[in-house]
């Protein structure tokens, strides 16, 4: 089981191409489908070479930077396969669905399927992997819970996005966040960007620390092999996402978005908040090597 589980992790990587995947060139014609408004973004739908593709755009100006995050994170998961495809609209380009044409916004594939929170009737409605942050009203209700290690344990390919929030940071992996395509038994991973702001892995290990110590607590063989591919998925995204090529990314999206020297976007907060990412991102490799060597405590302490 276990050199099924390493296979299966070796099989879905992905040799990552210089620049992210292009969803779109800029001799390509876009049609504008329709456009809503929800109470944080501007969503808006857009036809390329027959294709649908959706616009992103957030309503408050000081949290225009999801762009990059959103971005950053989705190539981040492309070594998986388990997310939708981001590219970043410039500020100063004119896209259809863009409400606000001098800021800029995010083009995503669709993702197949729909939300769990969406499907009433599935075993994965129930799914909670949200890593609770500012809302949660206590330590045992924060970060990686047991819970979350359990629900793991329903589908292969929920350990490997559980560890992809915690190496980009994502506590926002809600009901909405998260398709399923019944027809294809796939998860896809939508909406990061509220990412590298904080350095999940760091909280995760105190959580793990912690049930090491609660003699009640323990591991079922299912919840074990889904911690073997979460630990796995973490080896795999060290190995390859190293903190000066993944900043290089952070720097490039900025600049693709607006955030450069020649444009009123690039202000002392953004710059701030950029240094903020790039710390955050170099705190995190450091603190995924310390949660891997855990999961490996535990797995060989529970198998």
């Amino acid at each position: 089981m276990i050199v099924f589980i390493i296979s299966f992790i070796v099989s879905i990587s992905i040799s990552l191409s210089i620049e992210p995947k292009s969803l779109y060139s800029s001799q390509d014609r876009a049609t504008l489908i329709n456009t809503v408004e929800t109470r944080n973004c501007y969503v808006s739908y857009v036809k390329i070479k027959g294709v649908v593709y959706l616009v992103k755009q957030k309503k408050d100006p000081k949290k225009l930077m999801a762009v990059i995050k959103d971005a950053l994170s989705a190539w981040i998961a492309e070594i998986f396969e388990v997310a939708h495809h981001v590219q970043v609209i410039s500020s100063d380009e004119n896209f259809p669905g863009k409400v606000k044409k001098f800021l800029p916004a995010t083009l995503h594939t669709l993702a197949p399927g729909k939300t769990v929170r969406e499907q009433k009737n599935s075993k994965f409605n129930a799914l909670r992997l949200r890593q609770l942050w500012a809302r949660a009203t206590s330590f045992n209700e924060k970060g990686l819970t047991k819970p979350i290690l359990h629900f793991m344990s329903w589908h292969r390919q929920l350990p490997i996005i559980v560890a992809l929030d915690l190496f980009i940071g994502n506590s926002d992996r809600h009901c909405g966040n998260l398709c399923y395509d019944p027809e294809k038994d796939s998860f896809c991973a939508i909406d990061m960007d509220d990412t590298f702001n904080k350095d999940l892995c760091a909280f995760a290990c105190k959580k793990l620390k912690a049930m090491m110590h609660d003699k009640n607590l323990s591991f079922s063989k299912e919840e074990i092999r889904a911690i073997i591919i979460m630990r796995d998925a973490l080896k795999l995204l060290l190995h390859t996402h190293k903190p000066n090529n993944t900043i290089k990314k952070l720097y490039y999206f900025a600049y693709q978005a607006g955030f450069s020297n020649n444009n009123s976007l690039y202000d002392v907060r953004a710059k701030n908040k950029l240094k903020h990412y790039e710390k955050i991102i170099r705190r995190t490799y450091i603190s995924v090597q310390k949660l891997i060597n855990l999961l490996n405590i535990i797995v060989m302490k529970y198998s």
